[in-house]
């Protein structure tokens, strides 16, 4: 994303993310504090670099995953909006007598996909262009959760004057989903406490650390990681039919062989993740048990050491 203008002629609008939330975790001891809750290593954070994270279950299943990163003399996690609140109440069980805050932030987030170039018009701080990069001001932070596009964080009152600047009809937020989905990144919602983290390839999308320390989870990563071969992962694939739920099976000539995780409208109907059993993966899949609506996969940008070949 290199080559952004701020050229208000060319500015690409925002759109309101309103399944998304982000949480706010501060205090003295807010590093040390998430350091032991969370899946990626909060000490490679700073000013102007985020990371991906997920949080974890005892048994190790993923509960939560998006991104964190520094702001505000504070921590924040991005977090699906159906699971923010659970989410706060869960962390909060395990501050005991850490001095740690945690609370759904009154903080708003947009999404921008620039297109041809283009960025939103913010004024005060040069935007990130690369990967997990972010800028911020007191007033606003842009984070780029990867290549093509920007997260806009901002107090809720200071989103008029932001809105007021940017030309155009705002995107339509299921491009956001989309782009995580083309990203395989799953911001797991109705799947939450369904899967470990190498299931939903967070190893391969760079949410998981295996020497940052002790984690809740860390044993059923650690024991998957070194015990060999995993038997399910998540992949892509497009459809010829409107997005299907979260939690809809995926199908194949054996039977029932996975389940979405994440979908979106497409060009061609809709794109979508779903974590598969790896044996059924080099077959043919489909969206329903009358093996009637195919689905064709699509590449992920990165490699997936247990796939079979085709």
């Amino acid at each position: 994303m290199s080559g952004l203008t701020r050229d208000n002629d060319a500015c690409a609008p925002l759109a309101s993310l309103h399944a998304l939330r982000l949480l706010r975790v501060a205090g003295a001891d807010r590093q040390a504090f998430l350091q032991g809750q969370l899946t990626q290593d909060l000490r490679l954070i700073t000013p102007t670099r985020a990371v991906r994270y997920a949080w974890a279950d005892a048994q190790g299943r993923v509960l939560v995953a998006g991104e964190a990163f520094d702001w505000r003399d504070a921590f924040w996690l991005t977090v699906p909006a159906t699971l923010a609140a659970g989410i706060v109440r869960r962390l909060r069980m395990f501050v005991l007598r850490a001095q740690v805050t945690v609370e759904v932030a009154e903080v708003m987030l947009a999404g921008c996909i620039p297109a041809a170039g283009a960025a939103p018009a913010l004024p005060g701080a040069t935007l990130p262009a690369r990967p997990l990069e972010c800028s911020a001001t007191a007033q606003w932070l842009a984070l780029c959760p990867d290549a093509g596009r920007l997260l806009i964080a901002a107090p809720a009152g200071a989103w008029p004057a932001l809105l007021a600047a940017q030309p155009g009809t705002p995107a339509d937020a299921d491009a956001w989903t989309l782009a995580d989905i083309r990203a395989g990144f799953a911001r797991i919602g109705t799947a939450a406490g369904a899967y470990i983290p190498q299931m939903l390839n967070l190893d391969l999308a760079g949410a998981l650390s295996f020497d940052k320390g002790c984690y809740p989870g860390q044993e059923t990563v650690t024991r998957t990681r070194h015990l060999g071969r995993l038997k399910r992962r998540l992949l892509r694939f497009g459809a010829g039919l409107p997005p299907p739920a979260a939690g809809d099976p995926v199908f194949g000539p054996a039977g029932e062989s996975g389940a979405v995780v994440l979908a979106a409208p497409a060009a061609t109907g809709s794109e979508l993740l779903a974590v598969v059993r790896l044996e059924a993966a080099a077959g043919p899949l489909f969206a329903d048990a009358q093996l009637r609506q195919p689905l064709a996969p699509l590449a992920l940008p990165y490699g997936i050491p247990e796939m079979p070949p085709a």
